[in-house]
């Protein structure tokens, strides 16, 4: 683990891919997923001899938690009312996740995944297949 000064008030810690698999694992299995979804083994797609920012498996695990309920809700909003909701309300969860706190996470992606929910409880599965176009 290696530490550098400070960017302007937030403290630029760096972590080796190892701690970072291990955050990444362990927030996996800290956090309610759909039914059937097959969660990774390792983190994969990532360069294991560099360094990584504190906290930044935790935030990959999230994001593929936040895809795996938007893609939930979007293969159930049509013919599983319950499944549906279930997904909007663990989706509501991500507001109060470290991922989507202030040093993580800006002001505009917290609004865009507030949109995204907001229109998903209408019915309009755009939000969320946009976001996952994009991001996914």
């Amino acid at each position: 683990e290696i530490s550098c000064s400070l960017v302007g008030s937030e403290m630029c810690i760096r972590d080796s891919f190892e701690h970072i698999e291990e955050e990444y694992l362990a927030t996996i299995d800290s956090l309610d997923w759909p039914d059937g979804v097959e969660l990774p083994k390792k983190l994969e797609n990532e360069d294991t001899g560099a360094s990584f920012q504190v906290g930044y498996g935790e935030t990959r695990a999230s994001n593929l938690w936040e895809y795996s309920w938007m893609k939930e809700w979007l293969d159930t909003y049509n013919t599983n009312r319950e499944r549906a909701e279930k997904a909007l309300e663990e989706l509501e969860k991500a507001f109060d996740m470290p991922y989507m706190g202030k040093d993580r996470c800006d002001d505009a992606t917290r609004n865009y995944l507030r949109e995204n929910i907001d229109k998903a409880k209408l019915g309009d599965p755009s939000g969320f297949r946009e976001c996952i176009d994009v991001n996914y």
